[in-house]
């Protein structure tokens, strides 16, 4: 049986904490025929010391520093790696996250048996305090094609994690990760690759073997919220001409929606001021309906008061009104 090389493209930033786990488990790898590609984005720790280590035992892993001359961050790093990536099928990997012994054999041997496959969908999990969880974090319409998938994205109702999907470089050879994201990069990288005007092969099959860290405290730390709402006006300035198509509107405004739902409210006093400029953007957009407009200004008004915090005047029926927004 034919034995295809896959990429497996790893972008790091300080990460000589952790890195070690996630090329161990490309190391113990059953399949072969792979090349594992790091691309640093500027680390000022020990990482590229770890990283030597696996470049002097086995010449399978290559390393590059991502060039002066890109964007730092790791959406440039991707890009970087699979410009010098060699392999007929891509997969990516975060410098935290882990796979299963067997990920790459049985994602070669489905592809294999079925070569006009452009994207294989294997099940995710969550790696929460070094335990592997047993559920999948993926999700699927009920009718598994381009279109409904690329739906989901466009909602902010993410079908899979990047690490579970293996790529048939030639059928990515025109997407790329926008390098001026800081936040949404594989919604924008998926919706790319599902928008083309070829219809892609998806196939679904339907086993974890990819492991993602969560870390809940993102959203308190690192000006999470405000750069959120910097990628999220690039993101939809880089999708415009879905998102004014009538079609994907609805799906436009369910995404904003759950991000006010999910992040803004919970953690307003956190991040006041950037999800202000969040608020405020949405508003004056087109998104919304003028009636829809009016709640979220209220939703402004009770927020920046103390009304917000005071029980009994009708705050759980604001939140569902706005949560509601999203269905």
């Amino acid at each position: 049986m034919n034995e295809p090389k896959v990429s497996v493209i790893i972008p790091t930033y300080n990460r000589a904490h952790i890195i070690s786990e996630t090329l161990d488990s490309i190391l113990n790898q059953t399949y072969q025929n792979w090349e594992c590609i790091i691309v640093d984005d500027g680390s000022n720790d020990n990482t590229e010391n770890i990283i030597n280590k696996y470049l002097k035992n086995d010449n399978r892993f290559k390393f590059y520093r991502r060039p002066d001359d890109r964007l730092k961050g790791a959406n440039a790093c991707r890009n970087y790696g699979i410009e010098n990536s060699c392999g007929t099928y891509i997969m990516f990997l975060d410098s935290d996250d882990i796979c299963e012994s067997f990920c790459l054999e049985e994602r070669a041997g489905i592809v294999a048996n079925d070569l006009s496959i452009d994207l294989l969908i294997r099940d995710g999990a969550f790696l929460i305090d070094e335990v592997k969880q047993s559920y999948s974090i993926n999700k699927d319409p009920e009718l598994k094609n381009n279109e409904n998938y690329l739906m989901m994205f466009l909602s902010y109702n993410t079908p899979w994690q990047t690490t579970a999907v293996l790529y048939k470089k030639s059928s990515i050879r025109n997407c790329w990760f926008d390098e001026k994201l800081k936040r949404f990069q594989d919604l924008s990288f998926n919706i790319r690759v599902l928008s083309q005007p070829k219809e892609l092969k998806i196939h679904r099959d339907y086993k974890i073997d990819n492991y993602y860290r969560q870390d809940d405290e993102k959203v308190v730390k690192n000006n999470f919220i405000g750069n959120m709402y910097e990628s999220f006006v690039v993101f939809h300035q880089v999708h415009i001409n879905l998102f004014e198509n009538k079609i994907y509107k609805g799906d436009f405004r369910r995404f904003n929606c759950k991000i006010i739902y999910q992040f803004v409210i919970p953690y307003f006093y956190q991040n006041r001021k950037a999800s202000n400029r969040f608020l405020f953007w949405t508003v004056k957009s087109n998104i919304y309906s003028l009636s829809q407009k009016l709640t979220l200004i209220i939703l402004l008004i009770v927020l920046n008061t103390s009304l917000y915090k005071i029980k009994g005047i009708g705050m759980y029926q604001l939140r569902n009104k706005i949560k509601s927004f999203a269905n």
